[in-house]
């Protein structure tokens, strides 16, 4: 896949998303320190080429990662890293996504057959499902069907051909390519999985469009929230936690953290070797 979004549409995310983890003044700061410096190395005129015209691309690493453990069995393409720099926007929404990075197999399966539930009785959505990894995952595991949705229309056409390998997994899962914000839920009981997919500003649209769907369809949800650590995280609040904690809406029912398997982490682009997932219950009646 080739990603080419132009340097000023790289410029803005990279700003919204430094606002989300720094605040507004925080971001000024941290842009102007980036300024000075880009008009000290390459003057006002490379400055101007670098934000305007031709963005630099990182060089390639010699030493590549192996294929994942998981690609090598199905005949996928799930493994790399894309960053939110490089996605195409194509609403408001994109510009606050986070990129792409597939869940770890091992771990996820873990988490979500400890769930307090019964899987059959229940369908699985992967909000911002990338290439597909994680509905693949879920597809070996009783759930009643399998949703993935993905804003970034390249991401999504991988997820599908990742699909159409699997004759079972295409029974069983949906793709559509289609902003978070405006899914509509299916009906029934559902496990919802996020895997950093986008900042606050779009999961709290995408909870508050959710509770107006329980009110008019009360069931119970569960809602999975992924993270990954070079280390045990030992306390540290999940990246989501500030949003879903003051909610009365949801309550947290579980946190645990699962160490990948040696073969997953060589395979890693992120070099973490932990993943944590706090699990939420929805309490939204009509």
């Amino acid at each position: 896949m080739k990603y080419r979004p132009s340097p000023p549409l790289i410029l803005l995310r990279r700003l919204l998303n430094s606002i989300e983890q720094n605040g507004f003044r925080g971001a000024i700061a941290h842009s102007w320190k980036r300024l000075r410096g880009a008009l000290k190395n390459h003057g006002l005129a490379g400055t101007f080429e670098r934000a305007f015209v031709k963005a630099p691309s990182a060089p390639v690493s010699p030493a590549q990662l192996p294929p994942h453990s998981f690609d090598s069995l199905h005949g996928t393409d799930t493994g790399g890293f894309v960053s939110t720099a490089k996605l195409q926007a194509v609403s408001l929404s994109a510009l606050y996504a986070t990129g792409y990075l597939g869940s770890p197999p091992s771990t996820l399966r873990l988490a979500l057959a400890a769930l307090p539930i019964q899987l059959e009785e229940f369908s699985f959505v992967d909000l911002g499902c990338g290439k597909g990894r994680a509905l693949f995952v879920a597809a070996e595991l009783p759930f009643r069907h399998v949703f993935g949705v993905e804003l970034v229309g390249e991401l999504a056409r991988a997820a599908r051909a990742n699909l159409s390998v699997n004759l079972e997994w295409k029974e069983r899962i949906s793709i559509v390519n289609q902003d978070a914000t405006k899914f509509a839920f299916p009906d029934g009981p559902l496990v919802l999985y996020f895997y950093n997919p986008f900042h606050d500003r779009i999961l709290r649209r995408v909870l508050a469009n959710l509770e107006r769907e329980l009110r008019r369809s009360p069931r119970d949800v569960l809602l999975v929230f992924a993270d990954i650590y070079a280390h045990e995280p030992h306390g540290d609040p999940h990246r989501y936690r500030h949003v879903m904690d003051p909610m009365s809406s949801f309550r947290r029912i579980s946190d645990t953290t699962y160490r990948l398997s040696a073969e997953e982490a060589a395979a890693e682009p992120s070099r973490c070797t932990v993943s944590r997932f706090t699990v939420y219950s929805a309490n939204v009646t009509s």
